[in-house]
């Protein structure tokens, strides 16, 4: 036990992760329910079990996606979804079945005796700090699948193995496959590419009844730093009230649809526009998959969004107005496999008169990809079906 509170205190110094009093609790029930739990599967349970989650707080992901998958076509494996209650999306997951609520009791016993867990984001455990310590000294059983939040571009460090641990990581393209495998330093055997759960939700034809076009720029760290960021802001209202594009909109029955990054949520008031056309959205108010299957174009700026909407085959616009300063305070685009300009799926923008035009262009020509970029999209995605959970499936049944 002195072992773990070390650890824990390294996991706080190391990750600027504010201990408090829940986790040390947290130590002590592991302690008791840990002897507890294994009876209890030996003895009464007899059973194996595969959990899935992603944030506590949702079921729209991969995890959701996959999970929908084994109780259709695999209802013999005792599966098991992890969930806040009362949350949005509980009920669509309460109807599939096998639901357990987040951080209770049945959640710290089955997740110490499932045979395997199909995680999004490191969650699905009941304690962040405590687990990262557990799995990270081999304490419990190494048994986590990672099915990822979306198609990996860049080095990510927090990702490295010798920082999760991760039994399996799913790839969604092949790439991305032999990029985290020379980079990420896991087993040989620990890397596969099946192609990521949700795309199986994605139509593999044009919605060609839309006229909806989505807008979906990611978040920026430095606006939860400084409180402030007026470029951002402005940038992105005086898009969304340009007369050019609105006018265009109406004359020709088209609706765009802009959402912000679930990170973004606080600020959606920062981002208005005084016109029925436009609507804007938290992330949680919608449904992403929804609307990407039914727009017919994506605006976007560094976000993996971009990979979906390449695996539907749609055009992509990259508005990055704010490159070198994304790169300094938000996310390194270096030591990438994945350059914007050689292997992008879409024009990258820089300036809003460009977008606009851009935008009206793939309007007036039916939203038809240019051959260049068309190809670039089959290139990176070798395997588009509806199979990825499929692969998926017969990567982990072992």
């Amino acid at each position: 036990m002195k072992g773990i509170f070390t650890r824990l205190n390294d996991f706080n110094r190391k990750h600027n992760y504010k201990l408090s009093i829940v986790d040390f609790f947290d130590c002590i029930k592991f302690i008791f329910l840990f002897p507890i739990s294994k009876i209890f599967f030996r003895y009464l349970k007899k059973q194996k079990i595969w959990i899935v989650a992603e944030n506590p707080n949702e079921a729209c992901d991969n995890g959701y996606i996959f999970y929908k998958y084994l109780k259709k076509e695999h209802p013999e494996i005792n599966s098991y979804y992890i969930i806040k209650k009362g949350v949005k999306d509980y009920e669509k997951v309460i109807k599939l079945g096998n639901v357990i609520f987040y951080r209770s009791l049945k959640h710290w016993i089955y997740y110490l005796n499932a045979d395997k867990i199909f995680v999004t984001q490191k969650y699905a455990n009941p304690s962040q700090a405590l687990f990262y310590i557990l799995h990270n000294m081999n304490i419990i059983k190494n048994n986590r699948i990672f099915l990822q939040h979306g198609v990996i571009k860049e080095e990510l460090p927090h990702f490295y193995y010798n920082k999760t641990k991760f039994h399996t990581f799913i790839c969604g393209a092949k790439r991305e496959y032999e990029f985290i495998l020379n980079k990420f330093g896991y087993p040989d055997n620990a890397v596969v590419y099946t192609g990521l759960a949700r795309f199986d939700n994605l139509s593999l034809a044009p919605n060609n009844s839309s006229k909806m076009i989505l807008i979906m720029p990611t978040w920026r760290k430095w606006i939860f730093n400084l409180k402030e960021d007026y470029e951002y802001f402005e940038v992105y209202n005086k898009l969304v009230n340009n007369k050019k594009l609105i006018n265009y909109l109406k004359q020709n029955g088209y609706q765009i649809n802009f959402v912000l990054h679930k990170n973004m949520k606080l600020y959606k008031e920062r981002i208005k526009s005084n016109n029925n056309v436009i609507k804007i959205y938290n992330n949680e108010e919608i449904d992403i998959q929804e609307l990407l299957n039914k727009c017919r174009m994506l605006v976007t700026d560094y976000s993996s969004i971009a990979m979906d909407a390449a695996y539907r085959q749609i055009p992509v616009i990259y508005y990055q107005f704010d490159l070198k300063k994304f790169e300094k305070e938000h996310h390194k685009l270096e030591g990438s496999y994945f350059s914007y300009e050689k292997d992008g799926f879409g024009e990258i923008i820089t300036n809003e008169d460009e977008l606009v035009n851009k935008m009206i262009e793939y309007c007036g020509k039916d939203f038809k990809i240019e051959e260049k970029y068309l190809n670039r999209m089959k290139v990176f995605f070798e395997r588009r079906d509806k199979k990825n959970c499929e692969r998926i499936y017969l990567s982990c049944k072992d």
